[in-house]
């Protein structure tokens, strides 16, 4: 065997090993079952909130204007409040910005109606998740705004709890739950994103 072909045999057995870790990595790994840092649901593209055509019930179009310098979560709402949405209020919502701790004044709470308020709501709100920015939208434009996320199925964004970036971008997703225990484990997840979000950010 030449030099040349020794060279070149020897060079084939360095590279080898990685060309096939390559090759394995692209066709027998699925990249979608790879782990993830985020827990919810993160949405791409991200959907500006002004696409919700939300307004502070004085006509005022609820947009980044007034998602500027801190971090949202949105909650939204229907006309009542069953056992889902008090869940998602309390546990994923109120109880994971106090958990943020020296973080807390970065995240604001913002709940979006999509009808007038029940009393259910409403005695829910005042007496356990006091201080939410209170805003209104139309339930069709909220469900063609928010489609993309849901899709192939029908948009039902009704009980979902978003979060939002301070230039307007709602980024990520998560559901309510009945069951405490997957209330808990989805507090848990919005928290650690959330957490994960606000180390990594030099806004809000």
């Amino acid at each position: 065997m030449s030099p040349k072909t020794k060279n070149i045999v020897t060079l084939v057995a360095i590279i080898s090993p990685f060309v096939l870790f390559a090759l394995a990595g692209r066709f027998l790994i699925n990249p979608w079952e790879l782990p993830r840092q985020n827990k919810g649901q993160l949405l791409i593209p991200h959907i500006d909130i002004a696409a919700l055509q939300a307004n502070d019930g004085a006509g005022h179009l609820f947009d980044a204007d007034d998602t500027q310098g801190m971090w949202s979560i949105l909650y939204i709402a229907d006309s009542e409040c069953d056992t889902r949405c008090k869940n998602g209020l309390y546990y994923q919502i109120r109880q994971v910005r106090l958990a943020l701790g020296e973080d807390i004044d970065r995240v604001r709470r913002v709940i979006v109606h999509t009808a007038p308020a029940a009393d259910s709501l409403t005695e829910f709100l005042d007496d356990n998740v006091e201080g939410m920015i209170s805003i209104d939208a139309d339930l069709a434009t909220v469900q063609g705004a928010l489609e993309p996320v849901y899709s192939p199925n029908t948009s039902q964004p009704i009980g979902d709890i978003f979060l939002v970036s301070p230039d307007g971008q709602i980024f990520m997703r998560y559901p309510t739950h009945e069951n405490m225990e997957a209330t808990l484990e989805e507090a848990e997840n919005i928290r650690l994103d959330l957490k994960r979000t606000l180390k990594g950010s030099l806004i809000g």
